[in-house]
């Protein structure tokens, strides 16, 4: 056949090969989302949909709001309740339209609670943006050093991992961080490593496993959870004329590996607190208790998570 004969069979072939490839633009495919918010969206279990919900209103990861705002048109209730508490825990007035569309929906439970969304945002101002910091077990080791020897968090020296008293198999997924400072972000992520490296029976992802490992989880001998967090709230705790304080919370969603379904979440707090010392030219304690406090809420929150995971007798 002769060349020019052939260009309209080419011709369509790019056509319909540029329309895949704008639709997978436009989808999911290149999207970099939640696993929350992609359980909220394709779930079939009405109660699998209401605990994403609950987990992005904790987490608050980029996109949230949106998914948030599109279930509250969700055929459950129960997913459309908490969608609207979500959306009061996110604080963003970005949502005020959205609420005030569904402020007479059929079901009682869900009109009280798109009430009580309304009425907190309009008492509370816009929440700052968030400083996203996401971690993997490959790009750890590219992240950068801190420097600082008052604010930075000691790093988890790697212990020798014992795979044939492993049980529980963590991978770390979005942790986000709701303050300025970076070195809180790393903070986090020291506490967790820290938590998990004191119980021969849990082990953080290191990257790549020894093929023993491989060969348990192929047989299903290990249990693998993708671990997601935030930072929440680190403020001054309570005046006091002789101390002062800072307290942290840290909230941990866990999701069951490969489903991405929600395992477990958990709140954890914590607050450090030590004498003010009424002597000149001092370090200011506060980015220290800052540090103390956050490591005290990650752990208290990870080994409760542990303590649901493998009970000990």
């Amino acid at each position: 056949m002769h060349p020019v004969d052939r260009s309209p069979r080419l011709l369509r072939r790019a056509s319909a090969l540029v329309a895949l490839l704008l639709a997978l633009i436009g989808s999911s495919a290149f999207a970099q989302t939640s696993p929350a918010i992609d359980l909220l969206r394709r779930a079939s279990s009405s109660r699998d949909r209401a605990r994403a919900a609950e987990s992005l209103g904790r987490l608050r990861p980029e996109g949230a709001r949106l998914a948030l705002e599109a279930a509250l048109d969700d055929r459950s209730s129960t997913v459309r309740v908490a969608s609207a508490q979500a959306l009061e825990a996110l604080g963003d007035p970005a949502a005020m339209p959205a609420l005030e569309r569904h402020a007479r929906d059929r079901d009682s439970r869900t009109r009280a609670a798109v009430t009580r969304a309304r009425a907190a945002l309009l008492r509370r101002p816009r929440v700052a943006t968030a400083s996203d910091w996401i971690t993997t077990p490959f790009a750890a080791a590219a992240a950068p050093q801190l420097s600082s020897p008052v604010s930075s968090p000691t790093p988890v020296l790697s212990a020798p991992i014992d795979w044939q008293r492993v049980r529980v198999l963590f991978t770390l997924g979005a942790l986000v961080n709701h303050s300025s400072d970076p070195t809180h972000a790393a903070a986090l992520r020291e506490a967790l490593r820290a938590t998990v490296a004191e119980d021969p029976r849990y082990a953080m992802h290191p990257g790549s496993l020894p093929s023993s490992a491989v060969s348990r989880l192929r047989h299903g001998d290990l249990q693998t959870y993708s671990l997601e967090g935030t930072l929440s709230a680190l403020r001054p705790g309570d005046a006091n004329g002789s101390m002062q304080s800072v307290r942290a919370e840290v909230s941990l969603v866990l999701l069951a590996e490969p489903s991405h379904s929600i395992a477990a979440t958990i709140t954890g707090s914590a607050t450090a607190q030590e004498a003010r010392l009424a002597i000149a030219n001092q370090p200011d304690p506060m980015p220290r208790l800052r540090l103390r406090a956050i490591e005290g809420a990650a752990r208290g929150a990870m080994r409760s998570l542990q303590a649901q995971l493998l009970p000990r007798r």
